[in-house]
């Protein structure tokens, strides 16, 4: 999600006021009734359609259909042993730099990109490229609130530069019109793209309108309308819009959105159609289960080679309890992780915060509290240290001042040079009241992590310290 998403709550308005004073009809935006929520609009109205998306996409429809673009095999990094430590590219607040340096935060990801290179990270996950961000509107529109379309693909080139791969933030679980919740362009697409169960047939200006024949195959999203990814035209012009993405304007991967909205098949078939080097869903659950048969179902083939990641929401909920409370046996499954990395590490991207789970205050980023601060070191330590795919939440590097992105940048050394990767060997050592031990075999050298306010323990003679904090330590000594 994105701060894009901000809802408000009806009751019987018989129109808004747009910043320029208009009137802003009510009909136009579909209202969803007495106590439902309806999305504010991203733009004045009227909205007046580019001419440059609809030429872009009418010339990736040609280009890339699926009549006659072959996409080439998948060469996937996310797979067994992988090295990749990833950042997420911006927070929730981040789109605000659109006011402010003359290139948005297109121009601020370009600026860091040496930085980012320069700190071990191998790829980079961009905030949505279409006009309206988390709710889409033109999809070949990339002159939104991020920044303009030529500075996007400038940070690309900056990032490829530094060697750091670029994931695009993609949404296709829901979709708005350009000026209203269904007129659809760039692509265009008929009303019968909805899935038949959405909220807006309930509406009298579209209950009468066409509609899919099917229902909704996952979770539904009340401020977009909901796409049904059965409808050949809405595939179709998905694994075009991606091919595009991918090879034209330069992405290397992407970040799936609300994947719980429709079905892990598609994840498939889109990944095929555009050859990701890597993916990470957001499947925004605490029950591993359901997170690990998402992933599996993102490949029918043997070996899952090509699953998706996922985000490992039970490790991050996991571990942000175990350093607020110092009950570590939260971590702990019989002397494995107790996230997705206990079960299918490859798959897992690990995490200690981002923008959906960050306080949602513009001012917290700066205002945070030393004890946080101190937690979320504490997180790192244990992500940079552990299996799975850890990835960085930009604020906390960039934002948090010198000696904190120090003690992040030594933790990404320390993985490094140790040789630690996504299905590294491990043990939890001990996981008690405040007390948390485990050791990693990384291909060069064996780590040890400490956390905790158990100040006497340690792993013996023969380690050498390599980054401490408060409450964390990690040690090494050379691999058997």
């Amino acid at each position: 999600m994105s701060r894009s998403r901000i809802l408000l709550l009806v009751f019987s308005l018989p129109f808004f006021l747009t910043g320029s004073g208009a009137a802003f009809d009510t009909a136009a935006t579909a209202p969803l009734g007495k106590g439902a929520f309806l999305e504010t609009p991203d733009v004045p109205v009227p909205y007046k359609v580019s001419a440059a998306p609809a030429a872009d996409w009418r010339a990736a429809s040609g280009k890339y259909s699926s009549k006659t673009f072959k996409p080439p095999p998948q060469r996937r990094l996310d797979t067994e042993g992988s090295e990749l430590v990833m950042l997420q590219g911006f927070h929730w607040y981040a789109d605000d730099y659109w006011q402010h340096p003359p290139r948005g935060w297109w121009g601020e990801l370009a600026k860091k990109a040496p930085e980012v290179a320069a700190a071990g990270f191998d790829l980079v996950w961009f905030p949505p490229v279409s006009v309206g961000s988390y709710y889409p509107k033109e999809w070949y529109n990339l002159d939104s609130q991020w920044g303009k379309k030529e500075a996007l693909t400038e940070a690309i080139r900056a990032m490829h530069k530094g060697g750091v791969k670029v994931l695009a933030d993609v949404v296709l679980n829901h979709r708005n019109g350009t000026t209203n919740w269904l007129d659809f362009t760039s692509p265009d697409w008929p009303s019968n793209v909805i899935v038949n169960d959405d909220e807006v047939w309930a509406q009298p200006p579209y209950a009468a309108l066409p509609r899919s024949l099917y229902g909704d195959e996952g979770q539904g999203d009340f401020g977009c309308r909901d796409l049904d990814h059965k409808n050949p035209a809405v595939q179709e012009d998905t694994r075009v819009f991606m091919r595009w993405l991918r090879h034209t304007i330069g992405f290397d991967g992407w970040r799936y959105d609300m994947v719980k909205g429709y079905a892990a098949s598609h994840i498939e078939d889109y990944n095929t159609a555009s050859s990701p080097e890597f993916t990470v869903g957001e499947y925004y659950d605490t029950d591993r289960q359901q997170i690990t048969s998402w992933i599996d179902g993102t490949d029918s083939r043997p070996g899952k080679v090509n699953a998706s990641t996922a985000f490992d929401f039970t490790q991050r909920y996991a571990l942000v309890g175990a350093v607020e409370s110092e009950r570590y046996e939260l971590l702990n499954d019989n002397g494995r992780p107790s996230g997705v990395i206990g079960w299918w590490p490859a798959k897992a991207v690990t995490y200690v915060e981002s923008h959906d789970t960050s306080p949602r205050d513009p001012s917290f980023i700066q205002n945070a509290s030393a004890e946080y601060r101190t937690q979320r070191l504490m997180g790192y330590a244990y992500i940079l240290t552990h299996p799975g795919i850890p990835c960085v939440f930009w604020p906390h590097f960039f934002d948090w001042g010198p000696a904190y992105r120090a003690a992040i940048a030594r933790l990404i050394l320390v993985r490094k040079a140790a040789g630690v990767n996504s299905t590294s060997p491990m043990q939890v050592l001990t996981a008690t009241n405040g007390l948390y031990a485990a050791t990693v075999a990384g291909k060069h050298k064996q780590l040890v992590l400490k956390l905790g306010k158990n100040w006497g323990w340690s792993p013996g003679d023969g380690w050498t310290l390599e980054a401490s904090g408060e409450r964390y330590a990690v040690w090494s000594r050379p691999a058997k």
